[in-house]
């Protein structure tokens, strides 16, 4: 079986997410993260490598290593899919401002928010908009209430949100991440090696993440208002919020506003997204305390309405940060189960299901294969039959096969 040897095989092989970890890690190579042709995040090294650097890139690089929590000591009460649930709730934040403004239920704000009133962190680590690109988005520390109002709100575009995390660690202040599942399985990649991150991160929170589209995409949403993509830039853009699940908004330089709704943003656009997105063992945050979604029945929103979030925490901690920030008013949670988290978030159930097949067709293809272990990729595989493993096979080795053409 091939194994990944360097960061540029890393990125040709399509296994990179764009989140910046290798520019932490190799600070002599000089990386700076550049859009690519398809829209995404990508390193680029200004200077060549330390082979230490590379390395370190390739045991920590989240594109290839997730480790997930269904070790062989894992308690037998775990889900196939989502894991240990030590509880399972739906709910909002109580400040309706906030749930508002939020991209549903606005629950990851709201305990973001608490830990910093509690003071149980100094800041949390998240990604901003970028005030030099209306579509994209940075990383930064947001240490107020403002900081994470301004913060709020779906953002889908790449975003290298651990390019500067060894820049946080020197801080020495304790924090939390509010992140995509990738993104913190980076986290813990580094908290295995280093012992600051097991100290100063105190708490981890990921959403529900739908896959990381190009922002090529766009393209069409500014076509049907005859409009240039490259050449109309707008003043700033909102994916969503401001409702459930809101409008796209894009305010242009003169004051004129253009709206989407959410289905025609995504419905009427030929979206793409990254390789590794499709072949993700974990985009529901199996290592985050708590992991946080959309609560729309079957998984697509029904026009809008006030905004719902489905949550479940992983671990003591994070049941115990979302108990404080209930018992504080801060949230308002109607206790579920595994069942609901399965009908509002059934895409998510479909690709753990077809992981282990979608990973087969990358072996059989002679693609390097990348470190997924403790995921439960075999027992969620046997939930679908023969026929439906090879179809998702085959399915995958065609675009794989697609990919290697273009």
């Amino acid at each position: 079986m091939k194994r990944f040897e360097t960061l540029d095989q890393i990125i040709d092989s399509g296994f990179c997410i764009g989140c910046g970890l290798c520019k932490a890690l190799a600070p002599d190579a000089a990386i700076e993260m550049r859009m690519n042709t398809d829209g995404h995040l990508r390193p680029v090294p200004t200077r060549a490598i330390d082979q230490s650097e590379e390395q370190a890139i390739l045991d920590l690089c989240p594109g290839i290593n997730v480790t997930g929590p269904f070790s062989t000591d894992a308690a037998p009460g775990f889900d196939a899919v989502w894991g240990e649930c030590r509880r399972v709730a739906k709910g909002y934040a109580t400040d309706r401002d906030l749930r508002f403004a939020a991209s549903s239920g606005g629950i990851m704000t709201a305990i973001n928010i608490h830990l910093l009133n509690t003071r149980q962190v100094e800041f949390v680590l998240q990604a901003i908009p970028d005030p030099e690109n209306p579509y994209g988005s940075i990383p930064a520390i947001c240490r107020t209430k403002e900081d994470l109002m301004k913060a709020n709100g779906s953002r889908y575009a790449s975003a290298a949100t651990l390019s500067t995390i060894l820049d946080v660690l020197d801080l020495g202040e304790p924090f939390a991440v509010s992140l995509k599942p990738c993104d913190v399985a980076g986290i813990r990649n580094l908290q295995r090696r280093d012992a600051r991150a097991r100290d100063l991160v105190r708490f981890t929170q990921a959403m529900f993440c739908g896959t990381v589209p190009s922002v090529s995409a766009l393209e069409g949403f500014y076509a049907r208002r005859d409009m240039d993509f490259q050449k109309d830039r707008p003043t700033s853009f909102r994916w969503r919020g401001n409702g459930c699940p809101g409008p796209t908004i894009a305010t242009m330089p003169d004051g004129r506003i253009l709206e989407a709704t959410y289905n025609e943003l995504w419905d009427d656009n030929p979206w793409t997204t990254q390789f590794r997105c499709k072949l993700c063992p974990d985009a529901i945050g199996l290592q985050a305390d708590i992991a946080v979604g959309d609560n729309w029945f079957e998984g697509v929103p029904k026009g809008e309405g006030e905004g719902w979030n489905a949550l479940t925490a992983h671990t003591q901690i994070g049941l115990e940060v979302l108990n404080s920030c209930e018992a504080a008013d801060e949230i308002k949670l109607i206790d579920s189960d595994i069942e609901h988290l399965n009908n509002v978030q059934p895409h998510h159930v479909k690709m753990r299901e077809e992981m282990k097949s979608r990973l087969s067709a990358c072996n059989d293809s002679g693609l390097a294969a990348p470190n997924f272990s403790e995921l439960n990729l075999d027992r969620c595989s046997d939930r679908l039959s023969p026929d439906a493993q090879e179809k998702v096979r085959k399915g995958t080795a065609a675009r794989i096969d697609q990919i290697s053409r273009s």
